[in-house]
């Protein structure tokens, strides 16, 4: 009788130990707008740092320090992203182009700001979003949130990827 007891209490203890993370929540949190007077697609996305130069280390760039970003950190960055979040309007992808970015250390926080201009988007347009950031490290454990502002067409929507979504596909 127990052993009921105490075998949900080991199982919940194996489960939190064995990911070797600092922190729980896997989640990234971005936003995407298009400016309808300017034509630029401006995205901003909020990552934790710690995941980040996890993911970065070794295949986009070496001892990557968001807090000084070296010339091969920025094009890693770039690279990153091109790889793992890609922006299509009517099937043509839109790499993003690093603007600027800032670090929220108290908070394990680095938030990346991107642009890119576009054509002028009108009714009948697609737009596909695919956000795979941090599936191949996290898995069933990531979660990333996306809000999208596209006036006139869209004031404000919000979305949810997880590793077993299709992409955002947005009809205008």
């Amino acid at each position: 009788m127990r052993f009921y007891k105490i075998l949900p209490l080991l199982c919940i203890l194996f489960f939190s130990t064995s990911f070797s993370s600092s922190h729980p929540i896997k989640l990234t949190s971005s936003l995407i707008e298009i400016n309808p007077r300017t034509n630029i697609l401006s995205m901003e996305c909020r990552v934790f740092m710690d995941d980040f130069t996890f993911s970065m280390n070794d295949t986009f760039t070496k001892n990557f320090n968001a807090s000084n970003l070296s010339k091969e950190d920025l094009e890693g960055i770039e690279d990153y992203f091109e790889r793992y979040y890609k922006i299509f309007i009517n099937d043509k992808i839109y790499t993003l182009t690093y603007i600027s970015s800032e670090v929220f250390e108290k908070h394990n926080v680095l938030s990346i700001k991107f642009s890119n201009k576009i054509p002028v988007i009108a009714e009948g347009d697609q737009i596909c979003i695919e956000n795979t950031l941090f599936f191949e490290d996290f898995d069933f454990l990531q979660s990333n949130r996306i809000t999208v502002r596209i006036p006139p067409f869209i004031s404000e929507d919000y979305y949810e990827i997880t590793s077993l979504d299709k992409p955002i596909t947005l009809n205008l």
